[in-house]
């Protein structure tokens, strides 16, 4: 099995220490809807990597709902983003999902932090049919950022994050393309600390689209290589909101240390 995108997951279990408000989320630069199925009974490849990044997130939610909101997509980002929720551990757990049409968003956000639901679930937008453009965000990223704030997660793939600005001055969302062979996903030192035993030959050669700049304290989880190398393509973290962790908080030895880890391959890979 091809598993490309699976280190993603690690953002929901990457942190050992947790604020008793602190909303796991996972901000990815990957289209897995597009590059994935159900066969033999299981979710293969993307889709696989979706079911363990909600089944992740799920651990770390607080709100005590047990419910998935999928954001406005149709055809075939529907049909993956069903299939991560309905072949997961997490229907055997209570948890239930709810698909939410582009056309009910502003009731739905409307209500603020308190959304009524435990983790919101974005598509990769124009690159998956049936995914919704990250700009149907854009007037509802504070509330999405006080959603986790209040203890709600999010996992969102490569829809053009122009809603991040909002919340992360100065951030920068490139375009990628990583055709061809040789352009998969390099485990950091975070990744490896919270997937021992995971190899980069896991991750595969599967394509993204989108990498980050300037995010300030959220916590790089897999990055480029091949001709895409220094390209930091999934990020994350569960010790606050997206805004709340432009700086660093304070929190557990163990996370300082996954924290150092993480700044110490980055000054590595740069002088190199």
């Amino acid at each position: 099995m091809n598993r490309l995108l699976l280190i993603a997951a690690a953002a929901a279990s990457l942190f050992a220490a947790t604020a008793a408000h602190a909303g796991p989320f996972i901000l990815a630069g990957t289209d897995a809807e597009d590059h994935g199925g159900f066969s033999s009974g299981a979710n293969q490849d993307g889709w696989f990597f979706m079911q363990r990044a909600l089944e992740n997130i799920a651990g770390g939610v607080t709100t005590g709902i047990k419910t998935v909101t999928i954001l406005g997509s149709t055809g075939n980002a529907a049909t993956a983003a069903n299939s991560a929720f309905d072949n997961s551990s997490l229907v055997g757990l209570g948890w239930s999902r709810v698909n939410l049409a582009v056309a009910g968003f502003n009731t739905f956000f409307g209500a603020g932090g308190n959304l009524g639901t435990g983790i919101l679930m974005m598509d990769s937008g124009a690159n998956i049919t049936g995914g919704v453009n990250g700009t149907n965000f854009d007037t509802h990223a504070t509330n999405i950022d006080l959603f986790l704030q209040a203890g709600g997660g999010l996992f969102s793939q490569a829809n053009g994050y122009s809603w991040l600005s909002t919340l992360i001055s100065g951030i920068t969302v490139s375009p990628q393309n990583t055709g061809g062979l040789g352009q998969g996903l390099a485990i950091t030192a975070a990744g490896f600390a919270a997937f021992p035993g995971l190899t980069n030959q896991d991750l595969g050669t599967g394509p993204y689209h989108q990498s980050f700049s300037n995010y300030g304290a959220l916590t790089l989880l897999a990055m480029g290589v091949g001709n895409n190398s220094g390209r930091d393509v999934i990020i994350g973290g569960r010790t606050g909101s997206i805004t709340t962790q432009q700086v660093p908080e304070p929190t557990s030895l163990a996370l300082v240390g996954l924290a150092l880890a993480g700044v110490a391959l980055s000054a590595k890979r740069k002088r190199a």
